[in-house]
């Protein structure tokens, strides 16, 4: 079997990226870089998988998906209707409208996580949008790019059972102390994806025994892939 392409990506919820906002693309072939440079726009991460040869792998740094009661609040039986939704309402979200928040926070701590973030505790949630480490502006702006990948045939696990294009959500926090790197990068931006890719290269035969979510919670949040994800 072929190896596969190792791709991720550190993502940035700015509305108007740049080379300095931190979205930076790295990917391996045999373990070696072959690609590790700054994007000027999401969309540009978008376009690089529709162009990859096959097989890939390849990790994204934000959540695929919403709390389950938010979903539910709002009509979503499928993660595609979460996503369309985040199409329509995404910018209107970031406002910022109630849930989602940067002065103060409301939602009670019960309902602030998604099921897949409970055992990281050190997460963000989706509907802070304001601090280090926030997530909630770059999914909200990077759900909807989702569409686009399975649109096209591309796996979204745990939604979609691995196929030779497969995508997947990464916590790079997490991933760095699997795999400690002495090298120096060009910055952190740099070291999440790099340092990430190579943990998937490593873990890339159980990425491929993975299967698709059969449990509702987890079709409508998503999950984050780790090693130690379920098969």
């Amino acid at each position: 079997m072929t190896d596969p392409t190792v791709i991720a990506v550190d993502w940035s919820g700015a509305k108007r990226p740049n080379r300095r906002s931190g979205i930076w693309l790295s990917a391996l072939r045999h373990d070696r870089p072959i690609e590790s440079r700054a994007l000027e726009t999401r969309e540009e991460a978008i376009d690089y998988l529709l162009e990859s040869e096959v097989p890939f792998i390849a990790g994204f740094d934000f959540s695929f998906g919403l709390p389950e009661w938010f979903a539910i609040e709002h009509g979503c039986a499928t993660i595609d209707e979460v996503w369309a939704l985040a199409a329509r309402d995404g910018e209107h979200w970031l406002a910022p409208t109630a849930p989602f928040w940067k002065q103060k926070c409301d939602v009670p701590f019960e309902q602030r996580f998604r099921r897949c973030e409970e055992q990281y505790p050190r997460a963000k949630s989706v509907f802070q949008l304001v601090g280090n480490g926030q997530v909630g502006s770059g999914s909200v702006r990077g759900m909807p790019l989702l569409t686009r990948l399975r649109s096209a045939g591309i796996a979204i696990w745990p939604f979609d059972p691995p196929g030779d294009r497969t995508v997947f959500e990464i916590y790079p926090s997490a991933l760095r102390k699997i795999r400690v790197e002495e090298e120096t990068f060009e910055n952190e931006h740099e070291r999440d994806a790099l340092s990430s890719a190579r943990v998937m290269w490593d873990e890339r035969e159980t990425v491929a025994a993975l299967s698709a979510a059969t449990d509702p919670t987890t079709r409508l949040e998503g999950d984050i892939w780790f090693p130690t994800a379920s098969p």
